[in-house]
């Protein structure tokens, strides 16, 4: 039966040193199931007050911006068509 491993090219030798990385990568413990680590259903949708903040702030900010750069812009163009300051 060895005779037949050597004219074939296999080596035990090489395939238990190949095999040696995969005994050493798996766990001691596996866990039995992974839904069990996952987190509960109530836990989940808890938010918290930061996530609040960035919406709130993420939206009113720029909203302020394009607001003040609209009345900006309307109150130049009244001004240039013949207001207080025009030519």
């Amino acid at each position: 039966v060895a005779q037949r491993f050597v004219e074939s090219g296999f080596d035990m030798k090489k395939a238990a040193i190949a095999a040696v990385p995969a005994v050493i990568a798996t766990p001691a413990f596996a866990m039995d199931s992974i839904v069990e680590a996952l987190p509960t259903e109530t836990l989940s949708l808890e938010v918290q007050f930061g996530a609040y903040l960035a919406v709130l702030l993420g939206t009113l900010l720029p909203v302020l911006f394009l607001v003040n750069l609209y009345s900006q812009t309307e109150s130049r163009k009244a001004g240039r068509e013949g207001g207080q300051d025009s030519e």
